[in-house]
């Protein structure tokens, strides 16, 4: 606590799908949104409002100059201790405010029939020796 102030610690990774994974730290006010988290150690851009195609809440089109196009997207979770690790949240990054401790994944999927998506954790890469459920990397 500074100033009577309370701070979160915000572990950010950032899988390119490429073999590279890089994991940033991020302290923050309690209710900061993952897309602000995420904009204090990435480049990124995204639109604040996806209406037209049904996403009511910002949608990331890129980060670290890699963009989003016909062929890949990019997705975020969150892992939750309490459950099974890693989640997909059910909100748009905009719209999911981070209250305590908490760890947040991105990560560059190939438009491939979303059959990796389950499949495959947010820290997989092809050097995973697990390829069961999701990655058991726990960083």
């Amino acid at each position: 606590m500074l100033f009577g102030r309370h701070e979160i610690k915000i572990d950010i990774h950032i899988n390119y799908s490429n073999d590279e994974i890089r994991r940033s730290k991020c302290i923050a006010e309690p209710g900061i949104s993952a897309l602000e988290a995420l904009a204090k150690v990435a480049n990124i851009e995204y639109t604040p409002d996806e209406s037209a195609t049904c996403h009511h809440g910002a949608m990331v089109l890129a980060i670290d100059g890699f963009k989003v196009d016909i062929n890949h997207f990019w997705i975020y979770y969150i892992y939750d201790d309490d459950h099974a690790g890693w989640m997909l949240p059910m909100c748009t990054p905009d719209m999911l405010k981070i209250t305590k401790d908490c760890r947040v994944a991105w990560r560059y999927h190939a438009a491939n029939g979303g059959k990796n998506i389950q499949k495959y954790g947010p820290l997989w890469t092809g050097n995973c020796i697990s390829k069961i459920k999701r990655c058991n990397r726990q960083f």
